[in-house]
Protein backbone atom coordinates (compact mmCIF):
# COMPACT_ATOMS: atom_id res chain seq x y z
CA UNK A 1 0.00 0.00 0.00
CA UNK A 2 1.13 3.76 -0.33
CA UNK A 3 2.86 5.22 2.63
CA UNK A 4 0.54 7.19 4.61
CA UNK A 5 1.62 11.03 5.86
CA UNK A 6 0.87 10.24 9.14
CA UNK A 7 4.00 7.28 9.13
CA UNK A 8 6.40 10.00 7.19
CA UNK A 9 5.24 12.32 10.97
CA UNK A 10 5.66 10.03 13.10
CA UNK A 11 9.01 8.82 12.00
CA UNK A 12 9.85 12.50 11.79
CA UNK A 13 8.83 12.95 15.67
CA UNK A 14 10.73 10.13 16.81
CA UNK A 15 14.16 11.47 14.87
CA UNK A 16 13.52 14.84 16.28
CA UNK A 17 13.02 13.29 19.96
CA UNK A 18 15.57 11.09 19.85
CA UNK A 19 17.64 13.95 18.52
CA UNK A 20 17.19 16.14 21.43
CA UNK A 21 17.92 13.38 24.16
CA UNK A 22 21.39 12.66 21.96
CA UNK A 23 22.25 16.30 21.94
CA UNK A 24 21.56 16.30 25.71
CA UNK A 25 23.69 13.75 26.49
CA UNK A 26 26.90 14.54 24.42
CA UNK A 27 26.48 18.18 26.20
CA UNK A 28 26.81 16.06 29.53
CA UNK A 29 29.26 14.47 28.62
CA UNK A 30 31.30 17.66 27.62
CA UNK A 31 30.87 18.72 31.34
CA UNK A 32 31.66 15.95 32.90
CA UNK A 33 34.31 13.80 30.36
CA UNK A 34 33.42 10.56 31.43
CA UNK A 35 34.02 7.27 29.22
CA UNK A 36 30.73 5.86 29.97
CA UNK A 37 28.64 9.09 29.39
CA UNK A 38 30.33 9.37 26.11
CA UNK A 39 29.67 5.69 25.14
CA UNK A 40 25.85 6.07 26.03
CA UNK A 41 25.76 9.03 23.59
CA UNK A 42 27.26 7.46 20.86
CA UNK A 43 24.88 4.24 21.19
CA UNK A 44 21.74 6.89 21.00
CA UNK A 45 23.49 8.60 18.44
CA UNK A 46 23.51 5.37 16.46
CA UNK A 47 20.30 4.72 17.43
CA UNK A 48 19.08 8.24 16.12
CA UNK A 49 21.30 7.86 12.81
CA UNK A 50 18.60 4.42 12.42
CA UNK A 51 15.58 6.45 12.71
CA UNK A 52 17.06 9.34 10.16
CA UNK A 53 17.53 6.53 7.60
CA UNK A 54 13.46 5.56 8.68
CA UNK A 55 12.35 8.90 8.23
CA UNK A 56 14.09 9.70 5.04
CA UNK A 57 13.62 6.06 3.66
CA UNK A 58 9.87 6.88 4.15
CA UNK A 59 10.04 10.51 2.67
CA UNK A 60 11.66 10.21 -0.12
CA UNK A 61 9.06 7.43 -1.02
CA UNK A 62 5.78 9.27 0.00
CA UNK A 63 7.01 11.73 -2.73
CA UNK A 64 7.74 9.51 -5.68
CA UNK A 65 4.49 8.09 -4.91
CA UNK A 66 3.20 10.92 -4.92
CA UNK A 67 4.88 11.94 -8.33
CA UNK A 68 3.54 8.69 -9.69
CA UNK A 69 -0.17 8.74 -8.23
CA UNK A 70 0.49 5.43 -6.78
CA UNK A 71 3.19 2.73 -5.51
CA UNK A 72 6.20 2.63 -7.24
CA UNK A 73 7.20 0.12 -9.60
CA UNK A 74 8.77 -2.92 -9.10
CA UNK A 75 12.46 -1.93 -11.09
CA UNK A 76 12.01 1.53 -8.95
CA UNK A 77 14.23 2.05 -5.87
CA UNK A 78 11.78 2.04 -2.41
CA UNK A 79 13.60 4.23 -0.51
CA UNK A 80 11.41 3.08 2.40
CA UNK A 81 12.48 -0.71 2.74
CA UNK A 82 16.52 0.52 2.31
CA UNK A 83 15.66 2.57 5.06
CA UNK A 84 14.31 0.30 7.37
CA UNK A 85 17.33 -2.25 6.95
CA UNK A 86 19.89 0.72 7.26
CA UNK A 87 17.43 1.75 10.26
CA UNK A 88 18.28 -2.26 12.04
CA UNK A 89 21.52 -2.06 11.20
CA UNK A 90 22.04 1.49 12.97
CA UNK A 91 20.08 -0.12 15.67
CA UNK A 92 22.76 -3.36 16.04
CA UNK A 93 25.38 -0.95 16.64
CA UNK A 94 23.61 1.02 19.26
CA UNK A 95 22.31 -1.90 21.03
CA UNK A 96 26.42 -3.16 20.86
CA UNK A 97 27.85 0.38 22.57
CA UNK A 98 24.60 0.22 25.02
CA UNK A 99 26.23 -3.18 26.29
CA UNK A 100 29.50 -1.53 26.18
CA UNK A 101 27.69 0.84 28.59
CA UNK A 102 26.63 -1.26 30.82
CA UNK A 103 29.76 -3.02 31.51
CA UNK A 104 31.37 0.84 32.37
CA UNK A 105 29.17 1.64 34.42
CA UNK A 106 28.70 -1.24 36.27
CA UNK A 107 32.20 -2.22 36.36
CA UNK A 108 32.73 -2.53 39.87
CA UNK A 109 30.21 -5.14 40.31
CA UNK A 110 30.94 -8.66 40.73
CA UNK A 111 29.92 -10.22 37.53
CA UNK A 112 31.84 -7.26 34.99
CA UNK A 113 34.59 -7.65 37.60
CA UNK A 114 35.10 -11.24 36.52
CA UNK A 115 34.11 -10.81 32.79
CA UNK A 116 35.55 -7.54 32.02
CA UNK A 117 34.10 -6.53 28.75
CA UNK A 118 33.24 -10.28 27.55
CA UNK A 119 29.73 -9.66 27.44
CA UNK A 120 30.01 -6.51 25.53
CA UNK A 121 32.26 -8.47 22.72
CA UNK A 122 29.60 -11.58 22.55
CA UNK A 123 26.81 -8.72 22.04
CA UNK A 124 29.04 -7.23 19.07
CA UNK A 125 29.30 -10.92 17.50
CA UNK A 126 26.13 -11.79 17.95
CA UNK A 127 24.75 -7.79 16.59
CA UNK A 128 27.21 -8.03 13.20
CA UNK A 129 24.85 -10.51 12.14
CA UNK A 130 22.29 -8.63 11.97
CA UNK A 131 24.36 -5.91 9.71
CA UNK A 132 25.04 -8.76 7.96
CA UNK A 133 21.44 -10.18 7.45
CA UNK A 134 20.61 -6.66 6.52
CA UNK A 135 24.06 -6.00 4.13
CA UNK A 136 22.00 -9.07 2.63
CA UNK A 137 19.12 -8.52 2.27
CA UNK A 138 19.43 -5.37 0.50
CA UNK A 139 22.17 -6.90 -2.14
CA UNK A 140 19.42 -9.96 -2.94
CA UNK A 141 16.35 -8.01 -3.04
CA UNK A 142 17.75 -4.88 -4.48
CA UNK A 143 16.46 -2.46 -5.99
CA UNK A 144 13.26 -3.72 -3.64
CA UNK A 145 15.11 -4.14 -0.14
CA UNK A 146 13.00 -7.04 1.95
CA UNK A 147 12.87 -7.03 5.55
CA UNK A 148 10.98 -10.30 7.08
CA UNK A 149 10.04 -11.49 9.97
CA UNK A 150 13.12 -13.97 10.98
CA UNK A 151 15.68 -10.94 11.19
CA UNK A 152 13.00 -9.04 13.46
CA UNK A 153 12.60 -10.82 15.87
CA UNK A 154 16.55 -12.06 15.88
CA UNK A 155 16.92 -8.32 16.78
CA UNK A 156 14.07 -8.19 19.16
CA UNK A 157 15.74 -10.89 20.98
CA UNK A 158 18.78 -9.06 20.88
CA UNK A 159 17.58 -5.34 21.72
CA UNK A 160 15.53 -7.33 24.74
CA UNK A 161 19.09 -8.45 25.80
CA UNK A 162 20.22 -4.63 25.96
CA UNK A 163 18.28 -3.15 27.07
CA UNK A 164 17.17 -5.70 29.58
CA UNK A 165 20.85 -5.38 31.07
CA UNK A 166 20.60 -2.23 31.52
CA UNK A 167 17.42 -2.50 33.18
CA UNK A 168 18.55 -5.66 35.42
CA UNK A 169 21.67 -3.98 36.89
CA UNK A 170 19.90 -1.05 37.81
CA UNK A 171 18.16 -2.73 40.51
CA UNK A 172 20.68 -3.18 42.69
CA UNK A 173 22.25 0.30 42.75
CA UNK A 174 18.56 1.75 42.96
CA UNK A 175 17.65 -0.21 46.45
CA UNK A 176 21.53 1.03 47.80
CA UNK A 177 20.33 4.89 46.43
CA UNK A 178 20.15 6.72 49.61
CA UNK A 179 18.15 10.29 47.77
CA UNK A 180 15.13 10.36 46.34
CA UNK A 181 16.27 11.70 43.23
CA UNK A 182 19.16 9.16 43.09
CA UNK A 183 16.37 6.25 43.31
CA UNK A 184 14.03 8.70 40.93
CA UNK A 185 17.14 8.18 37.86
CA UNK A 186 17.58 4.58 38.02
CA UNK A 187 13.95 4.15 38.42
CA UNK A 188 13.51 6.41 35.03
CA UNK A 189 16.88 4.59 33.60
CA UNK A 190 14.68 1.05 33.81
CA UNK A 191 11.21 2.49 32.87
CA UNK A 192 13.15 3.21 29.56
CA UNK A 193 14.88 0.14 28.87
CA UNK A 194 11.61 -1.15 29.68
CA UNK A 195 9.97 0.99 26.72
CA UNK A 196 13.34 -0.01 24.63
CA UNK A 197 12.16 -3.67 24.33
CA UNK A 198 8.09 -2.45 23.78
CA UNK A 199 9.47 -0.69 20.34
CA UNK A 200 11.09 -3.49 18.61
CA UNK A 201 8.00 -5.85 19.91
CA UNK A 202 5.69 -3.81 18.55
CA UNK A 203 7.35 -3.58 15.46
CA UNK A 204 7.66 -7.44 15.15
CA UNK A 205 3.61 -7.54 15.89
CA UNK A 206 3.49 -5.12 12.96
CA UNK A 207 5.14 -7.21 10.63
CA UNK A 208 3.44 -10.78 11.71
CA UNK A 209 -0.09 -9.06 12.05
CA UNK A 210 -0.35 -8.43 8.30
CA UNK A 211 0.67 -12.05 7.68
CA UNK A 212 -1.63 -13.62 10.23
CA UNK A 213 -4.80 -11.73 9.20
CA UNK A 214 -6.42 -10.40 6.22
CA UNK A 215 -7.73 -7.17 8.28
CA UNK A 216 -4.20 -5.85 8.90
CA UNK A 217 -3.45 -6.68 5.01
CA UNK A 218 -1.30 -4.24 3.60
CA UNK A 219 0.66 -2.96 6.70
CA UNK A 220 0.76 0.00 9.09
CA UNK A 221 -0.96 -1.45 11.71
CA UNK A 222 -1.89 0.34 14.75
CA UNK A 223 1.70 -1.38 16.39
CA UNK A 224 3.50 0.52 13.89
CA UNK A 225 2.57 3.88 15.67
CA UNK A 226 2.48 2.37 18.65
CA UNK A 227 6.10 1.49 18.73
CA UNK A 228 6.92 5.20 17.84
CA UNK A 229 5.39 6.08 21.03
CA UNK A 230 7.15 3.84 22.90
CA UNK A 231 10.54 4.99 21.56
CA UNK A 232 9.67 9.11 22.17
CA UNK A 233 8.51 7.36 25.93
CA UNK A 234 11.97 5.59 26.36
CA UNK A 235 13.87 8.82 25.07
CA UNK A 236 11.95 10.98 27.50
CA UNK A 237 12.68 8.81 30.72
CA UNK A 238 16.06 8.34 29.09
CA UNK A 239 16.64 11.87 29.09
CA UNK A 240 15.20 11.87 32.63
CA UNK A 241 17.72 9.01 34.12
CA UNK A 242 20.46 9.91 32.25
CA UNK A 243 20.58 13.23 31.98
CA UNK A 244 18.65 14.20 35.30
CA UNK A 245 18.10 17.75 34.06
CA UNK A 246 17.80 20.15 37.08
CA UNK A 247 14.09 20.82 37.38
CA UNK A 248 13.41 17.00 37.60
CA UNK A 249 16.41 16.85 40.39
CA UNK A 250 14.93 19.60 42.09
CA UNK A 251 11.43 17.99 42.71
CA UNK A 252 13.10 15.32 44.20
CA UNK A 253 14.94 16.47 46.61
CA UNK A 254 12.23 18.92 47.59
CA UNK A 255 10.64 15.91 48.45
CA UNK A 256 13.62 14.58 50.24
CA UNK A 257 13.48 17.82 52.46
CA UNK A 258 10.19 17.67 53.57
CA UNK A 259 10.30 14.33 54.78
CA UNK A 260 13.12 14.73 56.79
Amino acid sequence: MPIPLAAVVTEGIAFLVVLFVVISLYIRYSNRRKPAALTLAVAFNFWDLGALCLFTGKLLTYILEQRAGGELGPDQINFSHLGINLGYGFSALSNVFLMVFVAQIFSQTPFFRRTKMTLPIIAGAFNGITIGLVIEAIRRTWPVPSYNIGPTVYHLILTFIAFGSVGIFSIRPLRNATFRWEKAGFIFIIVSSIFGILIYLSFAIDVILPQASVVFEGGYTPFYYLGYVFAIFMCAFAYFGYVMPKFIRDIFREQQSYHN
